[in-house]
């Protein structure tokens, strides 16, 4: 591990985790930089929006949903657990 990667507080996920859960309804940098290094790391990335919310989704996240390893989802709150359980359940049985 480089002295970089030390002082990152994202490096927890690209060494431990297979899969990035994240809700992208809110406009983030910081979220916008894990899912680009989730990316380069070749993890799973779930993105959640919520279209409810009146806001519109960046194109770079919505068009990056292209391939099995980066998906993303429009969900109401009360979705959320039932969508979580078939993602993960779709996963677990490849």
């Amino acid at each position: 591990i480089s002295l970089f990667q030390i002082n990152d507080d994202s490096v927890w996920f690209s060494l431990s985790v297979s899969v990035i859960v994240a809700e992208v309804t809110q406009p983030s940098l910081g979220v916008g930089y894990e899912l680009g290094r989730a990316v380069a790391l070749n993890k799973r990335v779930f993105c959640l929006f919520r279209p409810s919310s009146g806001k519109v989704l960046s194109a770079m996240i919505r068009g990056a949903s292209t391939n099995s390893l980066f998906q993303v989802q429009d969900y109401t709150e009360d979705e959320v657990e039932s969508i979580l359980e078939k993602y993960f359940d779709t996963i677990a049985k490849n």
